[in-house]
Formats: structure tokens, C-alpha cells, sequence
């Protein structure tokens, strides 16, 4: 079992910072780790190639990037919107992120906060937060 190489790690390094993602480096390793890794040092070769490739064509598509992230984000709002629907809400009408985001750890299938889901991964949480909101409906006709 071979980690990633110094080589990989300045090049998976210079690309984040090149597209801007450092906020979301430690979500992508992990996307990208066998083993829930958050940190770049903890990647095996493949897959640090495989997360460098993923980057590579980011970097060379950012139209692509760009569209998916925005798909991304059109589902997140999705499930904050069920959530406003179900009155998991602050004061003042904001939705409860707190409430959300221990709901997606103990109940999403992928335990995490909800910005931390990819974009394949949202397909399935979306799906499963219909379900909550399917039941809350289910109770209020009672």
C-alpha cells in the first residue's frame, strides 16, 4: 500500500488552490479516499491519480465544474426547502442548518453535514429527506 508521492501531493495542492476549492479540500479527499480520509497525506497513488484527474478536467471544463456544482446547490435547496416546509425553522423564518445538518449525520445515509454531500451523493439524500417530509405529511392529515 503505497500513499500518494510528494510530486501528487503539490500537484493535487496546486490545483485546488488553482480552482479555488480550498474550502472544499477536505470534502473531496474524502470523496476520493477508500477510507474517509480528510487529509491529502492519508491518499493511497490511485487514488490521489483519480482525485488529480477529477481536478485536471475541472480545471480544463470549468463551464462543467461550474453546471454541476450549480445542480448541487439546486438540490441542497431542495431539501432546505422540505425543511422550511416541515417548520424547521428559526425565529424569524430561517431554516434550522443545525437541525438540518444533525439530521443529515444521524440520519444521511452518508453521515455528514449536508455541504459536505457531492453532487452524486445529494441524488440519494434528496430522495431519502422526501421520505421525512412524505411522513411529516402523513402525520399532519391525522
Amino acid at each position: 500500500m503505497q500513499y500518494i508521492t510528494l510530486p501528487q501531493n503539490k500537484r493535487l495542492h496546486q490545483l485546488i488552490n488553482q480552482l479555488g476549492l480550498k474550502d472544499e479540500k477536505e470534502a473531496l479527499v474524502r470523496e476520493f479516499s477508500g477510507i474517509g480520509a480528510t487529509s491529502s497525506k492519508q491518499l493511497l497513488t490511485q487514488e490521489a491519480m483519480r482525485l488529480i484527474k477529477h481536478l485536471e478536467d475541472c480545471a480544463a471544463n470549468p463551464e462543467a465544474s461550474q453546471e454541476r456544482a450549480m445542480r448541487a446547490d439546486k438540490m441542497r435547496n431542495k431539501i432546505l426547502s422540505l425543511a422550511h416546509e416541515m417548520r424547521w425553522e428559526l425565529d424569524g423564518g430561517r431554516v434550522d442548518m443545525k437541525r438540518v445538518n444533525e439530521w443529515c449525520q444521524a440520519r444521511g445515509f452518508g453521515k455528514k453535514d449536508l455541504n459536505q454531500y457531492t453532487y452524486d451523493e445529494l441524488t440519494k439524500l434528496v430522495s431519502q429527506f422526501k421520505i421525512v417530509y412524505t411522513k411529516y405529511l402523513t402525520e399532519l392529515s391525522k
